[in-house]
């Protein structure tokens, strides 16, 4: 009764920036202590400095923008539908991009945690070799969450309410292994960082944005909604191409290509065999899952076994 009080129909969509503004408004205060303590001073030589640095990550933030939703604009307005099913189409690829969330949200939270913490290992002796096992644990965990997602996406999907948006699960698993390569630029994007090369993300970025584009107009007619995630699944791995290159070339660390280029490998083919053969047995929903938990369950052990071994390696 207290909501339907203040509630008012006609503000709608209205409603999700005024949530984002309360949001807002509380980090704002939450920080407000520590903005308190800050003695402000200008210093121009640090500013030039920042200022020459940080342009670049404008055209990178700009183009990371275009990577992520410009698909929802060729779906709308670029299928050869009538906009009213293009529409429907967008609506059912929203909802089934947000069964990705969980591989978005272990990205996300990886990224704020590892740039500061890169960072402040850079001076150490050890910091290329921190930053290749960084890589490797992240592809892990990556990879497991891919597995566990894309064979229980049977589960999943009820965390979308309406069955009429069950027709677009097909795009749930490029989108996966999309934002996993998205999580690898991350990790790769500290070379430009460390090097003062922001310029050289940018152009990485923007070639990004080029792909993102081009892939979509082609791929959008011949397969419809779904060419727009194998698009940003295409764009992610160009970018994780081009600047492991580059990495390697200004500031090489000794990635372990092999070891996670397995792990990737085995996710794909556990996928496969559950997509191809699991799948196509029709055995009834308790025996499937039943069969799927102990493939997750394998390939955990796998890794269990494979890195306590590494750690030794390590120690």
């Amino acid at each position: 009764p207290a909501i339907k009080k203040y509630f008012e129909p006609e503000m709608m969509i209205g409603y999700v920036f005024i949530s984002n503004l309360l949001a807002s408004a509380l980090v704002f205060a939450l920080l407000l202590p520590d903005l308190l303590k800050i003695q402000l001073r200008f210093d121009s030589t640090l500013w030039k400095k920042m200022t020459h640095y940080a342009w670049p990550l404008i055209i990178v933030g700009f183009a990371g923008s275009i990577n992520e939703l410009l698909d929802r604009q060729f779906i709308k307005y670029y299928l050869n539908n009538p906009i009213e099913v293009n529409m429907e189409k967008l609506g059912i690829y929203n909802a089934c991009y947000k069964l990705s969330i969980l591989m978005t949200m272990f990205t996300q939270a990886f990224r704020y945690a590892a740039e500061p913490f890169f960072f402040s290992r850079s001076e150490s002796s050890d910091a290329k070799q921190v930053y290749a096992i960084s890589m490797r644990y992240f592809v892990i965990v990556g990879t497991l969450i891919f597995v566990g997602v894309a064979l229980f996406i049977n589960v999943f999907k009820y965390l979308i309410s309406d069955p009429a948006y069950w027709v677009g699960l097909s795009i749930v698993p490029p989108l996966l292994i999309a934002n996993l390569f998205l999580g690898i630029y991350y990790n790769l994007s500290i070379w430009y960082k460390l090097t003062d090369r922001t310029r050289t993300g940018a152009g990485i970025a923007a070639v990004g944005a080029v792909i993102t584009i081009v892939a979509n107009l082609i791929l959008l007619p011949i397969i419809g909604y779904e060419g727009a995630a194998w698009a940003t699944l295409i764009c992610y791995i160009s970018m994780v191409v081009i600047s492991y290159l580059l990495c390697q070339k200004y500031y090489p660390i000794p990635y372990e290509i092999r070891s996670m280029s397995i792990y990737l490998g085995i996710a794909l083919a556990l996928f496969a065999i559950d997509a191809f053969l699991i799948n196509s047995l029709a055995l009834n929903f308790w025996i499937s899952h039943a069969l799927k938990a102990m493939i997750v369950l394998g390939f955990m052990g796998y890794i269990f076994f494979n890195e306590r071994n590494y750690a030794r390696q390590l120690s």
